[in-house]
C-alpha cells in the first residue's frame, strides 16, 4: 500500500464533478435501495493524479429515483519522491480503494452530505449514506451492487 503523504503534497483541490438525479414512477411493492461506490484515478503526468469518487443510489425493482454524485480531487506529486514509483504501471485507483484514508473520507463525506441535501429537497426525510468507504468499493464496469 502506498504512503500517500510521502508522494503527494498535503494541499489538494476538491470539486464537484457530476450530479444526476432522476425521479422515476413508483410502482406498488417493496423495494431495496442499492448504494454503489466507485473510485477512478487518472494520472496527469508529470503533475499529479485526479481521483474521482462516485456514489450512486438506485432501487430494485426500479422506481422512486436514481441519484449519482461524483466528487473529484486533484493531488499534486511531491517532486522529491515522484520518481520512486512507476505511476504508469500502477493501479492507482486500486491503491486508493485499499488505503486512500483521509482523501477518500473527504470525498465520501461530501457525496454523503450532497445526497442527503438532494433527497430532502422535496420535504421528505433525507437519505443518509455512510460518510466513509468501509464497505467494498466497486470497480469501473462492475455491475454488482
Amino acid at each position: 500500500m502506498i504512503d500517500f503523504a510521502r508522494y503527494f503534497q498535503p494541499e489538494h483541490q476538491v470539486f464537484l464533478e457530476y450530479v444526476n438525479f432522476e425521479t422515476t414512477p413508483a410502482k406498488p411493492g417493496t423495494r431495496r435501495m442499492n448504494c454503489k461506490d466507485t473510485i477512478v484515478a487518472r494520472l496527469s503526468d508529470p503533475v499529479g493524479v485526479k481521483v474521482t469518487f462516485n456514489r450512486a443510489l438506485s432501487f430494485e425493482p426500479e422506481g422512486i429515483f436514481y441519484l449519482s454524485v461524483s466528487f473529484s480531487c486533484f493531488l499534486r506529486f511531491r517532486p522529491e519522491t515522484k520518481d520512486e514509483i512507476d505511476w504508469h504501471g500502477l493501479d492507482i485507483a486500486g491503491e486508493f480503494r485499499r488505503g486512500g484514508g483521509p482523501i477518500m473520507l473527504e470525498l465520501a463525506s461530501r457525496a454523503s452530505l450532497l445526497i442527503a441535501e438532494i433527497t430532502s429537497a422535496a420535504g421528505q426525510p433525507p437519505v443518509i449514506t455512510a460518510a466513509s468507504t468501509k464497505r467494498p468499493l466497486a470497480q469501473p464496469g462492475d455491475e454488482s451492487k
